[in-house]
């Protein structure tokens, strides 16, 4: 007789054909199951000073490195500022990154992910309808450096690398790259745990033109005639800011929000054609 678990059809009775149904069946729903999507929760490092807050704001960032290789060895203006500082925008959930270069200047980065409608795309082929509008321009697109070392690579933090979690308002976290429910934590400070996707893409721009002073830089020519100044922590921040808004307005389909300060004109750099190969 058929054994009512495992019905066989007209004509079979052979027991062996039911446990070959049965396991095809088991092998079945194996392929079918969905490999999980690794994320990296992200908080913050040991090293960041307690009390230190980001230039200008009271976002507690995530890593605070003094990198003297690339620290400007002239006296200015920068002198006692870090080399890099990243931090989870409050209002986005983006991760974002201020690094020094070589030539002193300060870099604002945004990481968007794979869910992105721009993630993987080059900088020069970003949509001019609507602009994106950031100091200079965005100038830079790529994945995670996750070769570099910390201190240097443009890149989420690890969680492998951290001490102690990222504490921020859970209220001003909307819609973030990926969030779970505010864990335990006093009163005072409500933590957010933020997972980021391992497969970031970034975008940046750069404060190192003619209308930037470049702290171990030349001195460009028109920089008085362009009011050419320093662009400090401060400045940075407020620029990373305005593109992690924009990102996040173009993912969610919604205008463009309006920005934070002004910046000069993107045509008051000079002309330098790209060649080609």
């Amino acid at each position: 007789m058929s054994d009512a678990r495992c019905p066989m059809p007209a004509g079979r009775t052979n027991p062996d054909n039911c446990q070959h149904t049965r396991l095809s069946r088991e092998r079945g729903k194996m392929k079918m199951a969905k490999k999980p999507t690794k994320t990296i929760a992200v908080v913050a490092k040991g090293n960041v000073p307690a009390g230190r807050f980001l230039a200008g704001t009271s976002i507690p960032p995530l890593e605070v490195y003094h990198v003297p290789e690339v620290h400007p060895k002239k006296p200015g203006p920068w002198s006692a500022e870090p080399d890099k500082v990243s931090w989870i925008d409050p209002a986005t959930g983006s991760p974002c990154i201020v690094r020094r270069e070589s030539n002193g200047a300060l870099h604002g980065y945004v990481g968007i992910g794979p869910d992105h409608p721009f993630h993987g795309v080059d900088y020069q082929a970003l949509p001019h309808d609507p602009p994106i509008v950031v100091h200079g321009g965005v100038n830079y697109s790529e994945s995670c450096e996750e070769r570099e070392r910390p201190s240097r690579s443009v890149c989420h933090v690890p969680a492998a690398a951290t001490t102690r979690r990222h504490t921020a308002s859970a209220a001003a976290v909307s819609r973030p790259l990926g969030s779970r429910a505010p864990s335990s934590g006093s009163a005072a400070s409500p933590t957010t745990v933020v997972d980021v996707p391992d497969n970031l893409w970034w975008f940046g721009f750069g404060c190192d033109h003619v209308y930037d002073i470049v702290p171990d830089g030349y001195q460009r020519a028109l920089a008085a005639e362009t009011g050419a100044s320093y662009r400090d922590e401060a400045y940075l921040v407020r620029e990373t800011t305005n593109l992690a808004a924009q990102l996040h307005a173009i993912a969610n389909g919604r205008p463009m929000p309006p920005l934070d300060g002004d910046r000069p004109g993107v045509g008051l750099d000079p002309f330098s054609p790209t060649r080609r190969a």
